[in-house]
């Protein structure tokens, strides 16, 4: 109760526009609409570049705004912006004149209307996950960076598919060709090879964050090529790849979520699934907001958040242990600890050039 009648007191310093270390002049824009209520509240807005719903990445960090507002005593709002890119200026416009002190996004999509609405509104301050802006030379002063080593995470999903697999074919289906998505996948080909180097991984995209019609599609051919078990990195796609295992009596590793807790209600699909890589979006946003109350979130700057701080993970839940064998889940939790300790360092897309991403798929394809 102490701590929050003290951060309730921080907050309204920081809607006063009085925090020492924080970008611009205070909080907010000035002349924008009262949506929050109480004024003695932080005000923080979730920007979704999407839809809630899709059991995955977005509702992750609704989570993260619920934390908030239940640790902090913080004012929260959700706004779900759609998948049509060309409106998220005008989304940033408006929400960038309504006063909120934080105002919270993620992803690829919104990260270039991102920057633009912070150079046209320095004293507003934004807090970006799963994605990192450039500083140089003070630019994009006013944003705080958040990103996720998707590598450790694919690294995990590796070990265990290979270890799972009947067939010694394995898959990888992601949502784009794109860093942020191969982050996952080169994590996931090193721990695929370091339990088996014949382990072959099939590799499919969808170009979609949000067509689990698509995810469904990608993963059937997958399935039908002779792959067991896909690792999804697809955001609402990768349900598709859930459907696909279910209906092919074969199995999926899900992403950023727990998607076996999610489809519950489906034994079928939740048995499908082995387990779940969590990008904790949601803890990440939740320790984001606790820093800025206590004055220490620096703005201008990212931080790389993996196993080791707890924001990269591997569900533990009733389905893993029944469906995967003990000697299984104590090799994903040896090579979990040795990451963690720093022994095993798996290899990021964000070190290698082109031609050795290109050369590391060619090596593992069927």
């Amino acid at each position: 109760m102490l701590k929050k009648m003290v951060k309730a007191c921080l907050a309204i310093t920081l809607s006063m526009g009085l925090l020492v270390g924080c970008a611009g002049d205070g909080p907010g824009t000035g002349d924008g609409a009262e949506e929050g209520g109480d004024d003695s509240s932080l005000r923080i807005l979730l920007l979704v570049p999407g839809t809630l719903g899709d059991k995955s990445f977005f509702d992750s960090a609704n989570e993260g705004m619920k934390l908030a507002a239940e640790n902090y005593d913080a004012d929260t709002k959700v706004v779900e912006m759609g998948t049509d890119t060309t409106k998220y200026s005008a989304t940033l416009d408006d929400v960038c004149n309504e006063g909120w002190d934080i105002i919270v996004t993620g992803g690829s999509n919104i990260s270039q209307p991102l920057q633009e609405a912070a150079l046209d509104y320095p004293k507003q301050q934004f807090i970006l996950y799963d994605e990192a802006v450039d500083f140089t030379d003070g630019a994009n002063s006013n944003i705080y960076c958040m990103t996720y080593k998707c590598n450790e995470g694919g690294y995990l999903a590796g070990v265990l598919a290979a270890s799972m697999s009947e067939t010694g074919k394995v898959g990888f289906a992601g949502g784009y060709d794109i860093p942020l998505i191969n982050d996952w996948l080169v994590g996931y080909i090193e721990g695929v090879q370091s339990v088996n180097p014949e382990v072959k991984v099939s590799i499919g995209y969808m170009n979609s964050f949000t067509d689990a019609a698509k995810g469904k599609e990608v993963g059937l051919a997958l399935y039908n090529g002779g792959t067991d078990i896909i690792f999804q990195a697809a955001g609402g796609a990768g349900l598709g790849i859930i459907d696909a295992a279910k209906e092919a009596g074969k199995y999926a590793i899900g992403t950023d979520s727990d998607q076996s807790e999610m489809f519950a209600s489906d034994a079928e699909k939740a048995n499908a699934i082995y387990a779940s890589i969590l990008k904790r979006v949601d803890l990440s946003i939740e320790k984001a907001i606790g820093t800025y109350i206590d004055g220490g979130l620096s703005f201008g700057s990212v931080d790389v958040y993996g196993l080791a701080e707890g924001c990269v993970e591997i569900t533990d839940n009733s389905w893993y242990q029944e469906n995967v064998p003990q000697e299984v889940k104590d090799a994903v939790e040896s090579v979990k600890q040795e990451i963690i300790n720093g022994d095993v360092t798996p290899v990021s897309v964000y070190d290698m050039t082109d031609d050795e991403i290109l050369a590391m798929k060619a090596e593992v394809q069927p």
